[in-house]
């Protein structure tokens, strides 16, 4: 399935997750979802070389991105993660280096 999606159409980081993530639901076992982001990251990569350093950047966030929408909507989750919350849990994950600031802040908005 994953390899046939084009996200060379879906420049955009959140645009691609969420076209991803709208042909099927996400299945609530951690290891599968785990296994999903990290071919969703591949695949990111490969239609959008240049948008991180490395396809575990893409990784990293796609999880990341799901963990912040898991957190929002839980009714179960008191403490709701701040946007520097977000910002600061997602430090040095392009390759050693942050990605841009204003990025982050647009993915949790």
């Amino acid at each position: 399935y994953v390899d046939r999606v084009d996200f060379s159409q879906h420049a955009l980081f959140d645009e691609a997750l969420r076209h991803f993530l709208s042909g099927f639901r996400l299945p609530g076992e951690a290891q599968k979802i785990d296994r999903l982001m990290e071919k969703f990251a591949d695949r990111f990569c490969i239609n959008n070389p240049r948008e991180f350093k490395s396809a575990e950047t893409a990784y990293v966030l796609a999880y990341s991105v799901i963990m912040l929408n898991t957190d929002a909507h839980n009714p179960q989750v008191k403490k709701k993660m701040s946007k520097e919350q977000f910002v600061r849990n997602n430090r040095g994950i392009d390759d050693g280096k942050d990605l841009d600031q204003s990025f982050l802040e647009r993915l949790y908005d």
